[in-house]
Protein backbone atom coordinates (compact mmCIF):
# COMPACT_ATOMS: atom_id res chain seq x y z
CA UNK A 1 0.00 0.00 0.00
CA UNK A 2 1.64 3.67 -0.86
CA UNK A 3 2.24 5.21 1.93
CA UNK A 4 0.31 8.40 2.33
CA UNK A 5 2.99 11.67 3.43
CA UNK A 6 1.46 14.01 6.46
CA UNK A 7 2.58 17.55 6.29
CA UNK A 8 2.03 18.13 10.17
CA UNK A 9 -0.63 20.08 9.70
CA UNK A 10 -4.56 19.87 9.60
CA UNK A 11 -7.27 18.06 10.99
CA UNK A 12 -6.21 14.94 13.42
CA UNK A 13 -6.53 11.78 11.65
CA UNK A 14 -7.74 8.98 13.68
CA UNK A 15 -8.18 5.30 12.95
CA UNK A 16 -10.94 3.21 14.77
CA UNK A 17 -11.48 -0.90 14.94
CA UNK A 18 -14.37 -2.13 15.31
CA UNK A 19 -16.01 -5.34 14.95
CA UNK A 20 -18.42 -6.28 12.78
CA UNK A 21 -21.44 -4.11 13.38
CA UNK A 22 -23.53 -4.99 15.85
CA UNK A 23 -26.28 -3.24 17.84
CA UNK A 24 -23.64 -1.97 20.53
CA UNK A 25 -20.69 -1.20 18.18
CA UNK A 26 -22.93 1.51 16.29
CA UNK A 27 -24.19 2.76 19.37
CA UNK A 28 -19.93 3.17 20.07
CA UNK A 29 -19.34 4.37 16.45
CA UNK A 30 -22.56 7.02 17.08
CA UNK A 31 -20.47 8.78 19.91
CA UNK A 32 -17.03 8.50 18.57
CA UNK A 33 -18.18 10.03 15.66
CA UNK A 34 -20.26 12.77 17.56
CA UNK A 35 -16.91 13.17 19.10
CA UNK A 36 -15.04 13.51 15.97
CA UNK A 37 -17.34 16.07 14.17
CA UNK A 38 -16.70 18.18 17.13
CA UNK A 39 -12.74 17.90 17.13
CA UNK A 40 -13.29 18.28 13.15
CA UNK A 41 -10.91 14.76 13.14
CA UNK A 42 -10.09 12.98 10.11
CA UNK A 43 -11.92 9.51 11.26
CA UNK A 44 -11.16 6.65 9.49
CA UNK A 45 -13.45 3.15 10.19
CA UNK A 46 -11.58 -0.18 10.12
CA UNK A 47 -14.66 -2.83 10.53
CA UNK A 48 -13.31 -6.40 11.43
CA UNK A 49 -13.68 -9.99 12.52
CA UNK A 50 -11.10 -12.08 14.60
CA UNK A 51 -11.17 -15.69 13.33
CA UNK A 52 -11.06 -18.82 15.75
CA UNK A 53 -6.90 -19.00 15.07
CA UNK A 54 -6.81 -15.02 16.01
CA UNK A 55 -6.35 -13.77 12.75
CA UNK A 56 -8.25 -10.93 11.81
CA UNK A 57 -10.10 -10.10 9.04
CA UNK A 58 -11.65 -6.59 7.62
CA UNK A 59 -15.38 -6.02 6.61
CA UNK A 60 -14.69 -2.52 5.57
CA UNK A 61 -11.16 -1.08 5.35
CA UNK A 62 -10.17 2.45 4.40
CA UNK A 63 -7.30 0.98 3.40
CA UNK A 64 -4.50 -2.13 3.08
CA UNK A 65 -5.10 -5.96 4.10
CA UNK A 66 -3.58 -5.80 7.15
CA UNK A 67 -3.35 -3.69 10.30
CA UNK A 68 0.43 -3.12 9.92
CA UNK A 69 -0.59 -1.73 6.29
CA UNK A 70 -3.53 0.28 7.39
CA UNK A 71 -1.03 1.86 9.80
CA UNK A 72 1.36 3.05 7.61
CA UNK A 73 -0.25 4.33 4.73
CA UNK A 74 -2.89 6.33 7.05
CA UNK A 75 -0.37 7.27 9.58
CA UNK A 76 -2.82 8.11 11.89
CA UNK A 77 -2.08 10.67 15.01
CA UNK A 78 -4.04 8.05 17.71
CA UNK A 79 -6.10 4.52 17.37
CA UNK A 80 -8.99 3.77 19.04
CA UNK A 81 -9.96 -0.09 19.09
CA UNK A 82 -13.52 -1.13 20.81
CA UNK A 83 -13.68 -4.56 22.14
CA UNK A 84 -11.11 -6.36 21.31
CA UNK A 85 -10.83 -5.99 17.28
CA UNK A 86 -6.96 -5.92 17.62
CA UNK A 87 -4.31 -7.19 19.65
CA UNK A 88 -2.05 -4.65 21.71
CA UNK A 89 0.94 -6.35 19.83
CA UNK A 90 -0.60 -5.84 16.01
CA UNK A 91 -0.91 -2.01 17.08
CA UNK A 92 3.22 -1.51 17.88
CA UNK A 93 5.13 0.64 15.10
CA UNK A 94 9.08 0.66 15.21
CA UNK A 95 10.19 4.07 16.37
CA UNK A 96 6.89 4.97 17.05
CA UNK A 97 4.78 5.99 20.13
CA UNK A 98 1.31 5.77 18.87
CA UNK A 99 -1.55 6.71 21.48
CA UNK A 100 -3.86 4.06 20.96
CA UNK A 101 -7.07 3.84 23.56
CA UNK A 102 -8.91 0.85 23.86
CA UNK A 103 -12.66 0.88 25.06
CA UNK A 104 -12.71 -2.43 27.27
CA UNK A 105 -9.01 -4.18 28.30
CA UNK A 106 -7.66 -6.45 25.87
CA UNK A 107 -7.41 -10.05 25.96
CA UNK A 108 -3.78 -10.04 25.53
CA UNK A 109 -1.22 -10.31 27.75
CA UNK A 110 1.21 -8.12 26.05
CA UNK A 111 0.47 -4.73 26.70
CA UNK A 112 1.21 -1.70 24.35
CA UNK A 113 4.83 -0.48 24.78
CA UNK A 114 5.16 -2.91 27.72
CA UNK A 115 3.04 -0.80 29.71
CA UNK A 116 -0.60 -1.03 30.97
CA UNK A 117 -3.05 -0.16 27.60
CA UNK A 118 -4.99 2.87 28.34
CA UNK A 119 -8.35 1.67 28.19
CA UNK A 120 -12.36 3.31 28.94
CA UNK A 121 -14.36 0.70 30.67
CA UNK A 122 -17.87 0.43 31.95
CA UNK A 123 -18.30 1.12 35.67
CA UNK A 124 -18.51 -2.23 37.57
CA UNK A 125 -20.05 -0.89 40.53
CA UNK A 126 -22.22 1.34 39.16
CA UNK A 127 -23.69 -1.84 37.71
CA UNK A 128 -23.74 -3.41 40.47
CA UNK A 129 -25.36 -0.84 42.30
CA UNK A 130 -28.23 -0.70 40.18
CA UNK A 131 -28.64 -3.96 39.31
CA UNK A 132 -29.04 -4.08 43.42
CA UNK A 133 -31.34 -1.34 43.64
CA UNK A 134 -33.47 -3.06 41.17
CA UNK A 135 -33.54 -6.52 42.51
CA UNK A 136 -33.54 -5.21 46.16
CA UNK A 137 -36.90 -3.92 45.56
CA UNK A 138 -38.66 -7.45 45.22
CA UNK A 139 -38.43 -7.66 49.06
CA UNK A 140 -36.57 -10.91 48.60
CA UNK A 141 -33.87 -12.14 51.22
CA UNK A 142 -31.52 -14.39 48.89
CA UNK A 143 -29.09 -13.07 46.33
CA UNK A 144 -27.19 -14.47 43.05
CA UNK A 145 -24.67 -13.56 40.63
CA UNK A 146 -23.83 -15.19 37.03
CA UNK A 147 -20.21 -14.80 35.92
CA UNK A 148 -19.46 -14.80 32.40
CA UNK A 149 -17.39 -17.68 31.15
CA UNK A 150 -13.60 -18.13 31.70
CA UNK A 151 -14.35 -15.09 34.37
CA UNK A 152 -12.75 -12.55 33.25
CA UNK A 153 -11.95 -9.36 34.96
CA UNK A 154 -15.25 -7.27 33.78
CA UNK A 155 -17.66 -9.92 35.11
CA UNK A 156 -15.49 -10.74 38.38
CA UNK A 157 -15.48 -6.91 39.14
CA UNK A 158 -19.77 -7.05 38.66
CA UNK A 159 -20.14 -9.87 40.49
CA UNK A 160 -17.75 -9.02 43.78
CA UNK A 161 -19.98 -5.87 43.88
CA UNK A 162 -22.74 -6.98 43.79
CA UNK A 163 -21.76 -9.84 46.50
CA UNK A 164 -20.67 -6.82 48.78
CA UNK A 165 -23.95 -4.63 48.70
CA UNK A 166 -26.01 -7.65 49.36
CA UNK A 167 -23.58 -8.33 52.36
CA UNK A 168 -24.03 -4.76 53.42
CA UNK A 169 -27.75 -4.92 52.96
CA UNK A 170 -27.87 -7.98 55.96
CA UNK A 171 -28.85 -10.36 52.60
CA UNK A 172 -27.91 -13.95 51.52
CA UNK A 173 -25.38 -14.28 48.63
CA UNK A 174 -24.93 -17.63 46.69
CA UNK A 175 -21.96 -17.71 45.11
CA UNK A 176 -21.73 -19.71 41.68
CA UNK A 177 -18.32 -20.19 40.74
CA UNK A 178 -17.99 -22.71 37.48
CA UNK A 179 -14.62 -23.00 36.44
CA UNK A 180 -12.42 -20.64 34.83
CA UNK A 181 -11.58 -22.39 31.51
CA UNK A 182 -15.10 -22.85 30.90
CA UNK A 183 -17.09 -22.46 27.61
CA UNK A 184 -20.44 -20.72 27.19
CA UNK A 185 -21.96 -23.91 26.89
CA UNK A 186 -20.69 -25.55 30.03
CA UNK A 187 -21.74 -22.86 32.24
CA UNK A 188 -25.60 -23.00 30.69
CA UNK A 189 -25.38 -26.76 31.42
CA UNK A 190 -24.27 -26.03 35.15
CA UNK A 191 -27.52 -23.15 35.30
CA UNK A 192 -29.76 -25.40 36.25
CA UNK A 193 -28.71 -27.12 38.95
CA UNK A 194 -27.68 -23.81 40.47
CA UNK A 195 -30.62 -22.35 39.85
CA UNK A 196 -32.48 -25.65 41.62
CA UNK A 197 -30.37 -25.55 44.33
CA UNK A 198 -30.73 -21.91 45.72
CA UNK A 199 -33.56 -20.59 47.64
CA UNK A 200 -36.72 -19.49 46.52
CA UNK A 201 -37.60 -16.33 45.84
CA UNK A 202 -34.32 -14.80 44.76
CA UNK A 203 -33.02 -12.03 42.80
CA UNK A 204 -30.34 -12.91 40.15
CA UNK A 205 -27.72 -10.67 38.74
CA UNK A 206 -26.29 -11.89 35.36
CA UNK A 207 -22.81 -10.40 34.17
CA UNK A 208 -24.48 -9.51 30.76
CA UNK A 209 -28.02 -10.28 29.00
CA UNK A 210 -26.88 -13.10 26.93
CA UNK A 211 -26.54 -14.61 30.48
CA UNK A 212 -29.28 -13.43 31.43
CA UNK A 213 -31.44 -15.20 28.40
CA UNK A 214 -30.20 -17.97 29.56
CA UNK A 215 -31.13 -17.80 33.34
CA UNK A 216 -34.69 -17.47 31.62
CA UNK A 217 -34.50 -20.33 29.24
CA UNK A 218 -33.51 -22.43 32.23
CA UNK A 219 -36.90 -21.22 34.08
CA UNK A 220 -39.24 -22.03 31.56
CA UNK A 221 -37.63 -25.54 31.10
CA UNK A 222 -38.08 -26.29 35.00
CA UNK A 223 -41.54 -24.37 35.51
CA UNK A 224 -40.17 -21.83 37.71
CA UNK A 225 -41.94 -18.64 37.94
CA UNK A 226 -40.08 -15.37 36.95
CA UNK A 227 -40.25 -13.24 38.38
CA UNK A 228 -41.88 -14.70 41.55
CA UNK A 229 -39.48 -17.34 41.63
CA UNK A 230 -36.41 -15.86 40.40
CA UNK A 231 -36.53 -12.24 39.58
CA UNK A 232 -33.60 -11.27 36.99
CA UNK A 233 -31.70 -8.56 35.41
CA UNK A 234 -28.71 -8.11 33.09
CA UNK A 235 -26.53 -5.80 31.81
CA UNK A 236 -25.98 -4.50 28.51
CA UNK A 237 -30.08 -3.87 27.48
CA UNK A 238 -29.56 -5.99 23.83
CA UNK A 239 -33.13 -5.06 22.93
CA UNK A 240 -32.88 -7.64 20.58
CA UNK A 241 -32.19 -9.46 23.48
CA UNK A 242 -34.22 -8.79 25.94
CA UNK A 243 -37.78 -8.05 24.37
CA UNK A 244 -37.38 -11.54 22.60
CA UNK A 245 -37.48 -13.25 26.13
CA UNK A 246 -40.16 -14.83 28.09
CA UNK A 247 -40.82 -12.86 30.25
CA UNK A 248 -38.75 -9.26 28.48
CA UNK A 249 -35.38 -9.34 30.56
CA UNK A 250 -34.71 -6.29 32.78
CA UNK A 251 -30.91 -4.83 31.76
CA UNK A 252 -28.94 -1.98 33.51
CA UNK A 253 -28.13 0.19 30.26
CA UNK A 254 -24.84 0.63 29.25
CA UNK A 255 -23.62 3.83 27.71
CA UNK A 256 -23.01 3.22 24.45
CA UNK A 257 -22.76 6.60 22.79
CA UNK A 258 -21.27 8.37 26.43
CA UNK A 259 -18.50 5.24 26.20
CA UNK A 260 -17.78 6.28 22.62
CA UNK A 261 -17.37 10.26 23.40
CA UNK A 262 -15.59 9.14 26.44
CA UNK A 263 -12.78 7.04 24.72
CA UNK A 264 -12.34 9.67 22.23
CA UNK A 265 -11.67 12.49 25.11
CA UNK A 266 -9.21 10.38 26.64
CA UNK A 267 -7.61 9.97 22.83
CA UNK A 268 -7.79 14.01 22.64
CA UNK A 269 -5.95 14.46 25.90
CA UNK A 270 -3.08 11.64 24.91
CA UNK A 271 -2.88 13.25 21.00
CA UNK A 272 -2.57 16.65 22.45
CA UNK A 273 0.51 15.56 24.42
CA UNK A 274 1.86 13.02 23.44
CA UNK A 275 4.73 12.22 26.00
CA UNK A 276 1.76 12.57 28.66
CA UNK A 277 0.03 9.13 29.08
CA UNK A 278 -3.90 9.44 30.35
CA UNK A 279 -5.08 7.19 32.75
CA UNK A 280 -7.59 5.11 32.16
CA UNK A 281 -11.07 5.65 32.83
CA UNK A 282 -14.06 4.40 33.61
CA UNK A 283 -18.05 5.64 32.51
CA UNK A 284 -21.29 4.83 34.43
CA UNK A 285 -23.85 3.03 32.94
CA UNK A 286 -27.26 5.04 32.29
CA UNK A 287 -30.29 2.89 34.16
CA UNK A 288 -32.02 -0.44 34.44
CA UNK A 289 -34.60 -0.43 31.86
CA UNK A 290 -37.18 -2.18 33.70
CA UNK A 291 -39.39 -4.97 32.15
CA UNK A 292 -41.50 -7.93 32.91
CA UNK A 293 -38.67 -10.23 34.70
CA UNK A 294 -37.68 -7.91 37.75
CA UNK A 295 -41.42 -6.83 38.09
CA UNK A 296 -42.58 -8.78 41.34
CA UNK A 297 -46.16 -6.83 42.01
CA UNK A 298 -48.69 -8.52 44.89
CA UNK A 299 -51.39 -7.94 41.44
CA UNK A 300 -50.56 -9.65 38.60
CA UNK A 301 -53.24 -7.15 36.77
CA UNK A 302 -50.11 -4.36 37.64
CA UNK A 303 -47.40 -6.06 36.30
CA UNK A 304 -49.19 -6.98 33.07
CA UNK A 305 -50.41 -3.44 33.05
CA UNK A 306 -47.01 -2.23 33.73
CA UNK A 307 -45.30 -3.71 31.07
CA UNK A 308 -48.42 -2.53 28.34
CA UNK A 309 -46.91 0.89 29.57
CA UNK A 310 -43.75 0.16 29.21
CA UNK A 311 -44.40 -1.09 25.57
CA UNK A 312 -46.32 1.68 24.24
CA UNK A 313 -46.29 4.84 26.64
CA UNK A 314 -43.82 6.64 23.94
CA UNK A 315 -46.78 5.80 21.09
CA UNK A 316 -48.25 9.54 20.16
CA UNK A 317 -51.95 9.76 22.26
CA UNK A 318 -51.07 6.67 24.21
CA UNK A 319 -53.04 7.73 27.42
CA UNK A 320 -54.71 5.59 31.03
CA UNK A 321 -58.02 4.68 29.13
CA UNK A 322 -55.74 2.21 26.86
CA UNK A 323 -54.02 0.86 30.27
CA UNK A 324 -58.22 0.76 31.83
CA UNK A 325 -58.69 -1.37 28.57
CA UNK A 326 -56.09 -4.05 28.49
CA UNK A 327 -56.97 -4.92 32.32
CA UNK A 328 -60.40 -4.80 31.87
CA UNK A 329 -61.26 -2.58 34.43
CA UNK A 330 -63.26 0.74 34.27
CA UNK A 331 -60.74 4.06 34.51
CA UNK A 332 -61.99 4.89 38.17
CA UNK A 333 -61.17 1.14 39.26
CA UNK A 334 -57.80 0.83 37.52
CA UNK A 335 -56.43 4.13 38.79
CA UNK A 336 -57.57 3.49 42.65
CA UNK A 337 -55.35 0.41 42.38
CA UNK A 338 -52.27 1.57 40.88
CA UNK A 339 -52.57 3.81 43.83
CA UNK A 340 -53.22 1.20 46.16
CA UNK A 341 -50.34 -1.01 44.70
CA UNK A 342 -48.05 1.42 43.01
CA UNK A 343 -48.25 4.40 44.64
CA UNK A 344 -49.15 6.58 42.09
CA UNK A 345 -51.75 7.49 39.25
CA UNK A 346 -51.61 5.51 35.74
CA UNK A 347 -50.78 8.80 34.05
CA UNK A 348 -47.45 9.27 36.34
CA UNK A 349 -46.88 5.76 35.43
CA UNK A 350 -47.06 6.62 31.75
CA UNK A 351 -45.16 9.94 31.89
CA UNK A 352 -42.41 8.27 34.50
CA UNK A 353 -42.01 6.00 30.84
CA UNK A 354 -41.72 8.61 28.31
CA UNK A 355 -39.53 10.69 30.57
CA UNK A 356 -37.28 7.90 31.07
CA UNK A 357 -36.63 7.33 27.26
CA UNK A 358 -36.43 11.21 27.02
CA UNK A 359 -33.80 11.49 29.14
CA UNK A 360 -31.53 8.71 27.86
CA UNK A 361 -32.28 10.50 24.71
CA UNK A 362 -31.04 13.74 25.41
CA UNK A 363 -27.72 12.40 27.39
CA UNK A 364 -27.10 10.85 24.40
CA UNK A 365 -26.72 14.62 22.73
CA UNK A 366 -30.68 14.86 20.84
CA UNK A 367 -32.33 17.85 20.93
CA UNK A 368 -35.26 18.35 23.83
CA UNK A 369 -37.61 18.61 20.29
CA UNK A 370 -36.62 15.47 19.23
CA UNK A 371 -37.35 13.71 22.44
CA UNK A 372 -40.51 15.40 22.65
CA UNK A 373 -41.09 13.72 19.27
CA UNK A 374 -39.70 10.97 19.64
CA UNK A 375 -41.80 10.26 23.54
CA UNK A 376 -45.25 10.99 22.07
CA UNK A 377 -45.60 14.58 23.27
CA UNK A 378 -48.29 16.79 21.63
CA UNK A 379 -45.36 19.52 21.39
CA UNK A 380 -42.19 20.76 22.84
CA UNK A 381 -43.89 22.91 24.85
CA UNK A 382 -45.99 20.10 26.40
CA UNK A 383 -42.92 18.05 27.13
CA UNK A 384 -41.22 21.33 28.71
CA UNK A 385 -44.22 21.61 31.05
CA UNK A 386 -44.28 17.50 32.02
CA UNK A 387 -40.77 17.31 32.04
CA UNK A 388 -40.06 20.47 34.85
CA UNK A 389 -43.05 19.69 37.22
CA UNK A 390 -41.81 16.00 37.68
CA UNK A 391 -38.70 16.37 37.16
CA UNK A 392 -37.90 18.89 38.94
CA UNK A 393 -35.70 21.01 36.31
CA UNK A 394 -35.78 22.85 32.89
CA UNK A 395 -35.20 20.38 30.33
CA UNK A 396 -31.96 22.84 29.13
CA UNK A 397 -30.61 22.68 32.75
CA UNK A 398 -31.07 18.58 33.42
CA UNK A 399 -29.28 17.86 29.93
CA UNK A 400 -26.33 20.72 30.52
CA UNK A 401 -25.88 18.78 33.99
CA UNK A 402 -25.91 15.79 32.77
CA UNK A 403 -23.45 16.43 30.21
CA UNK A 404 -21.15 17.73 32.43
CA UNK A 405 -21.25 14.81 34.82
CA UNK A 406 -20.38 12.78 32.39
CA UNK A 407 -16.67 11.32 32.27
Amino acid sequence: MKQTVRSGTGPKRVLLFLPGGGENELRLLAGVRDAAKARKWDLSVAECLRRKDGALKFIRSPGGGTVGELLDGLRPDGVLVMFQSVPPSALRRPGRALPVVFVDRPAEADALDRATPVCLFGEASSYAQLAAEELFRSGFRDYAFLPWPGDPPWSRQRGDAFERLVAEAGFEFHPFRPSRGGAAADLVTHLAPFLASIPKPCGVFAANDILGEAALRVCRKSGRTVPQDLAVVGVDNLEFVCEATSPTLSSVARDWEGEGRAAADLLADWMADPRRRPASRAVPPLRVVRRASTFVSTDPRIARAMEFIRLHACEAGFAPPAVAREMGLGRSQTDLLFRTVEGRSVLAAIHAARLARAQDLLRAGKSAAFAADVCGYASLVDFRRVFRRRVGSTVRAWTLAARTAAP
